[in-house]
């Protein structure tokens, strides 16, 4: 990577990582201590949710990375020059046809490069994404990038595969609470040595696999995909281990008795009959207070959110690229609508310190306004919280609030 990119990538890093803080109402990272200090690396990543998955991981992985990108969307000169400029590189796929097959060998002679330069490669595994949490079957990418870097004499042992899983509580909106995970390593050295490339690779996908998908949340396809859905968004939403619960509680579903089956029927049926969505208790003092906030973070915040909000809906027209858009629209028009403020109160009231007054309740109430409902529902909805606790407490253990 060179000098200016690597100036500049803390700076971009910076920027996605203030936007990601007030557009997400949190992000649960886990697994830092197993990123590698330095070395090639693999991001071999889990693909949800379109784009945003790579600006999400830029955000929170310490070092530069270099994106792999389905080869459809180089469709122009200045598309493909403006994607190569942020360090997006194309593989082509069956559904590009496979006359493009001989680009990816330019592709992969890059990575070589890169992984020569101790540099990291961020490939989406399932190679296409979709808004849900189960794991698709993963395509060969992956491992026949790690099988022709360890055949490398110059790279060999020293690439690490790293896989990531990003799970989203909820998708087309934004404050949804993500859970990111970097997991244990692959090596080289976990495999046999001497064996065909047709084995290696086979086995590199089932470990790779494994490790996905132990750490996703999957739903059974057999029982009540509804009552899955319900269970899995509540815990992801308002636990710090909600990841861990919702995978716990969908085997206990789909592999329990049915007594065990009819109590997470019934968690789930008590959350949609009473429209439960946080699980969060408030006092009135509290829920006061959160009415104030919530009110002066719409006015606050309507004018740029209503205009990126309908740009993204008629751009996308509520597609897998919805939230990437509107993440995108977000990190460039909020600045914007910021400094307008700040100028509007330079010459209007010749004042800065106005300015910046504002614009910091701006970016206050604008990240207290999912705190804000909470309170109010947990206000609302509290005739109801006792016997959900109780469920919580039976199906998931004492103090999982």
């Amino acid at each position: 990577m060179n000098l200016a990119k690597k100036i500049v990538h803390p700076v971009i890093r910076a920027w996605l990582r203030c936007t990601a803080y007030f557009f997400f109402e949190k992000v649960i990272v886990t697994g830092k201590q197993n990123i590698p200090e330095d070395g090639p690396v693999i991001l071999a990543s889990n693909h949800p949710n379109s784009f945003l998955d790579g600006l999400l991981l830029t955000c929170y992985y310490k070092r530069p990375i270099y994106y792999l990108a389905r080869g459809d969307v180089f469709s122009s000169p200045f598309v493909s020059a403006l994607l190569h400029a942020i360090n997006i590189v194309p593989i082509y796929r069956r559904e590009e046809g496979a006359e493009h097959f001989p680009k990816n060998e330019e592709t992969f002679e890059f990575c070589i490069e890169t992984f020569e330069d101790n540099g990291t490669i961020l490939i989406f595994s399932e190679g296409q994404s979709e808004n849900e949490w189960d794991l698709r079957p993963l395509r060969k990418g992956t491992a026949r990038l790690s099988y022709s870097a360890w055949s490398n004499e110059g790279i060999s042992s020293s690439l690490k595969i790293l896989p990531t899983t990003i799970t989203y509580s909820s998708w087309l909106k934004i404050n949804d609470v993500v859970h990111l995970s970097f997991l244990d390593v692959i090596q080289k050295k976990d495999f046999p040595e001497g064996v065909e490339q047709a084995v290696l690779l086979r086995k590199f996908n089932e470990t790779l696999k494994t490790k996905l998908e132990n750490d996703c949340v999957i739903l059974g396809k057999k029982e009540n995909q509804k009552v899955q859905q319900t269970i899995a968004g509540f815990l992801l939403k308002n636990f710090p281990n909600g990841k861990e619960m919702a995978i716990k509680a969908l085997s206990n579903y789909n592999n329990g008795n049915s007594d065990e089956k009819g109590k997470h029927i019934d968690f789930a049926h008590y959350l949609k009959a009473n429209d439960i969505r946080y699980f969060k208790r408030a006092n009135l003092p509290l829920f006061m207070v959160s009415i104030a906030v919530y009110d002066l973070a719409f006015l606050l915040n309507i004018i740029p959110f209503s205009i990126c909000e309908y740009i993204t809906k008629r751009t996308t027209n509520y597609n897998e690229f919805y939230d990437s858009v509107l993440f995108c629209m977000l990190l460039f028009l909020y600045p914007t609508y910021l400094l307008a403020i700040l100028f509007i109160a330079y010459f209007g009231a010749h004042s800065i310190l106005l300015g910046v007054s504002i614009i910091a309740l701006i970016l206050i109430t604008a990240k207290l306004r999912e705190w804000a409902k909470k309170n109010m529902q947990g206000y609302i909805k509290r005739k109801y919280f006792k016997p959900l606790s109780a469920m919580i407490d039976e199906l998931f253990g004492k103090g999982s609030d």
